[in-house]
């Protein structure tokens, strides 16, 4: 079978292992492969040789095999190819140091750290975790990790632990019990093609890498202290469904962000997603409920920093001065999709937007909203489980030109789109901040409240003269041998 990864050209990433790359152009920043699109498939190696079959158990641990060696109770791979790990231990972990790509088969094994990560890839080429069809995993590590004695550095960074990529792949279950670090945590790139994930960390986050975290597939559930994802450099996801809870932020990326599909239902207390240069929204179901910060906050510093370009998505921030949508103090570009975000405040909406998008002004808990059109057709009805002072709405289903009522309780007005940004009793104006609790979102059931969608609706993507400039640019090629 060949699994195959979608990746962002703006990465320029090709992973050890894999054949193909993806290609780039200056200005342009394809994610979605299309007919306007430069991406290549990457595809992940499939051809392993296998090494040895390990069992663990509390009283003695056997291997079958070669490439590896026990040294109590800590198995050490040195040589390249597949490794398959079952059984249970309370006083065991895996180091691997290779220069060669290495597949952890985890097929039913249960393992407890006593100094650090369960996992931990000291050095390889690339570290790919296999997880069984049908099997459950568990991994968990010590309270407190080894530090090395030339740096006094604690040795590794989460349950699983490596220096170079993590590529997981598989129909199995994982479940990552964090005591002190993170859950899984790359110092370069980490990818989820399938599986099923369950992470809890008492220590940091529940993924982390350096450069990349791309996610296309899969189902992952989060429970975090700090962050749900941080990556040093670009987040995208692609695929798959992750339901995640964080005391701090939920997607956070010190570069940029990209969605482009999958399923998102994130409550955190901080910011849902958060970019330093670049948000963009391309397809997807994304569900983002904050207590204190914004639901999604980019500090790029340009119009268009946060661009929406399709996917159903519900947002709600914390009370003033945070805000469903921030862009600091740039404008938001709405091309397509369909959007409600809820928020004491909320940056501008562009009039070089794609689509309508009416800026509603406050609106009461409970108190179901409804906008009709000028034949007496409802185009959108939503019931907010808060209250709030502004709410932005944005369809497809909204014509410039066109004429519409907006119901609420006993207050009805009438608004006309002469442009793409219709004020109606709102203003988005916001920057964002850090103050105050918000209440939470209630995401309607079943299919979005917009009506009579058009079949043929495809958002696209941003124009690449629409999109900001500078660092998101600039960035190096990121090259790997096979």
């Amino acid at each position: 079978m060949r699994n195959k990864f979608l990746i962002s050209a703006i990465c320029l990433v090709v992973i050890t292992a894999v054949v193909g790359c993806a290609s780039f152009s200056e200005g342009k920043t394809d994610i979605v492969a299309s007919e306007n699109s430069n991406d290549d498939e990457l595809t992940v190696k499939t051809d392993w040789n296998q090494m040895a079959s390990i069992t663990f158990s509390e009283d003695a641990l056997t291997i079958d095999g070669s490439g590896c060696s026990n040294e109590d109770g800590i198995i050490y791979i040195t040589e390249g190819g597949a490794y398959t790990l079952q059984g249970t231990s309370s006083s065991s972990s895996v180091v691997v140091n290779t220069d060669e790509n290495v597949k952890l088969i985890l097929n039913g094994v249960d393992l407890q750290s006593v100094d650090g990560p369960v996992i931990y890839g000291a050095q390889v080429k690339n570290l790919y975790i296999e997880l069984a069809d049908g099997s459950i995993n568990t991994l968990t590590d010590s309270n407190e990790y080894a530090t090395d004695s030339s740096t006094g550095e604690e040795i590794g960074k989460g349950v699983i632990s490596c220096e170079d990529d993590i590529i997981i792949i598989g129909e199995g279950t994982l479940n990552i019990n964090g005591n002190h670090k993170h859950g899984i945590s790359s110092d370069d790139k980490l990818y989820v093609e399938s599986g099923n994930i369950n992470v809890v960390t008492e220590g940091t986050d529940g993924f982390s890498a350096n450069d990349l975290i791309c996610i296309d597939g899969g189902t992952i559930v989060i429970e975090a202290v700090s962050d749900v994802m941080e990556s040093d450099g670009v987040l995208q996801i692609n695929g798959g469904e992750l339901t995640a809870k964080s005391n701090d932020e939920g997607l956070e990326a010190k570069d940029s962000i990209y969605i482009n599909g999958g399923i998102i239902d994130i409550s955190v207390l901080d910011d849902g997603l958060n970019a330093t240069n670049y948000i963009e929204i391309n397809d997807g179901d994304l569900s983002i409920t904050c207590e204190t910060g914004d639901g999604i906050d980019c500090n790029g510093g340009v119009d268009g920093c946060i661009t929406i370009n399709g996917g159903n998505i519900y947002v709600q921030g914390g009370k003033e001065p945070e805000g469903g949508i921030d862009a600091d103090n740039s404008s938001v570009i709405i091309n397509g999709g369909e959007v409600i975000a809820i928020g004491a405040v909320n940056s501008p909406i562009s009039e070089e937007s794609g689509q309508v998008s009416i800026v509603y002004g406050s609106f009461d808990a409970d108190q179901s909203i409804t906008i009709t059109d000028e034949n007496g057709n409802q185009v959108f009805e939503y019931t907010p489980a808060i209250s709030g002072s502004t709410m932005i709405i944005s369809s497809n289903t909204f014509e410039i030109g066109k004429t519409y009522k907006i119901i609420s309780g006993d207050n009805e007005i009438s608004v006309t789109a002469e442009t793409t940004v219709v004020e109606a009793g709102g203003s988005a104006q916001g920057m964002g901040g850090h103050d105050g609790p918000g209440g939470q979102l209630q995401k309607p059931d079943g299919d979005l409240p917009f009506v009579d969608m058009p079949d043929d609706f495809a958002p696209g993507q941003m124009n690449p003269e629409q999109r900001p400039q500078g660092p998101i640019d600039d960035m190096e090629n990121q090259y790997k041998d096979n």
